[in-house]
């Protein structure tokens, strides 16, 4: 027991990392802004103005807001406002926990006070999120998915191979976080959330991407009604 517990609690802690001086500079340039839920306060940025369609940016696990700063020059030149919120346990918002759940349910609040969006770009974790909280029926256009992981249970595979976690582990581990959160990982498999969608979805993948393997993005293509895959090389999870 103590094992799982140690497990999860290591699986449930996203690594932190200082801003960079280019990303403080670019949330310089936006106005920041907060987003009240249960957990706690989410704090975000808007580039551009209200009264234009917006886009999303939803980081991955680990990351931050304004590592998608690239993205955001370029929509607003296209006439769009562009947000970005830092996730519960990332960046700026804090926190030391956090989870597919904690991060999803991030995005519902923040979306529940835009209302509906033209788009979502979610990289890594953040493009499963997207996934599944469109599949719960979101008013989201369309979606750009960066090097998405189709299976929180092959996710958390990978992560036991890092740790040499036994299978035992991880399974008690998994068995664990779906008791306390009242949720099945099977509810999180691409099978069971892009099924249900069929928004125009633009997925990027790296056939190099040590991560996410770009298995990953194929079955989400496979999956998606709507969605195109992309396939890129040499860029990496992080460059895609």
């Amino acid at each position: 027991m103590k094992a799982g517990a140690r497990a999860r609690r290591l699986f449930l802690t996203p690594p932190r990392h200082r801003f960079r001086d280019a990303e403080l500079a670019a949330l310089e340039e936006a106005s920041p802004f907060t987003v009240s839920m249960p957990t706690g306060r989410l704090i975000g940025w808007r580039w551009g103005r209200k009264e234009d369609p917006v886009v999303v940016l939803v980081h991955g696990w680990g990351g931050r807001a304004a590592q998608l700063r690239g993205y955001v020059a370029p929509l607003l030149a296209r006439g769009y406002s562009v947000v970005g919120v830092d996730a519960p346990g990332h960046g700026m918002t804090g926190g030391r926990e956090s989870s597919l759940v904690h991060m999803a349910a991030a995005l519902e609040a923040v979306l529940r006070d835009l209302g509906p969006v033209e788009a979502i770009i979610g990289h890594s974790l953040g493009g499963a999120v997207t996934g599944y909280v469109m599949a719960q029926g979101a008013h989201v256009r369309k979606a750009v998915l960066l090097a998405p992981p189709a299976s929180l249970t092959e996710y958390s595979h990978r992560f036991a191979k890092l740790l040499r976690l036994p299978e035992g582990v991880r399974a008690l581990m998994q068995a664990q976080i779906e008791r306390r959160f009242g949720i099945r990982w099977s509810d999180f498999e691409v099978e069971a959330t892009a099924a249900k969608l069929s928004q125009p979805a633009l997925i990027v993948h790296d056939v190099d991407d040590r991560d996410n393997p770009f298995r990953d993005g194929e079955r989400y293509a496979q999956h998606w009604r709507g969605a195109r895959l992309v396939a890129t090389q040499g860029l990496g999870h992080r460059g895609a």
